[in-house]
């Protein structure tokens, strides 16, 4: 449950200044807009169903809300596709009303993105001698879950014979040989 005090408390100068900025613009954010864009300065996105939460609306209802933030006010960007669609907030907007935000660390990056990224981190490795990378490492990079980086990084392997596991279980290691 969302507790709309904690809300008042904790509004940032640079939120009110923001939402002064979009009245005096023309723009009349809801409760459900400011919601929502507090939720996304505590937390890199959405999806649907949080924002239904958030706002304590079905879920179609708040579809339309974000599609709204996203196409008439532009302050969020959408992210995914079918069930797996999120929605993050402008990474110029969160880095003017979020005092910590580091979008990029806070961004997902697509497949192959994610792909290239192991990639050159297993080659840089190898190239210092230095040991693969573990599942839980390459999570730290791509900000993916278990299952996902397993499927990708067995993606990569089929790609790229030289990379290979070493170790079993939690001590296995992935490396470019």
């Amino acid at each position: 449950m969302f507790n709309s005090s904690v809300l008042a408390g904790e509004t940032s100068g640079p939120f009110r200044a923001f939402v002064a900025d979009q009245s005096r613009i023309g723009h009349e954010l809801t409760v459900d807009h400011l919601l929502i864009l507090q939720y996304l300065i505590r937390h890199s996105e959405i999806d649907t169903s949080t924002a239904a939460r958030v706002c304590q609306r079905q879920e179609s209802e708040v579809r339309e809300i974000l599609s709204q933030m996203e196409r008439q006010y532009s302050h969020i960007e959408r992210g995914g596709t079918g069930r797996g669609t999120y929605w993050t907030m402008r990474s110029d907007l969160r880095r003017d009303l979020a005092a910590d935000s580091v979008p990029e660390r806070d961004a997902r990056i697509d497949w192959e993105t994610a792909k290239t990224r192991i990639l050159s981190v297993l080659k840089q490795r190898a190239e210092h001698r230095e040991p693969g990378l573990t599942n839980r490492e390459i999570r730290q990079i791509v900000r993916l879950d278990r299952n996902q980086v397993y499927r990708l990084v067995r993606q990569l392997m089929e790609e790229e014979p030289r990379i290979a596991i070493v170790g079993n279980k939690r001590y296995a290691r992935y490396e470019y040989r």
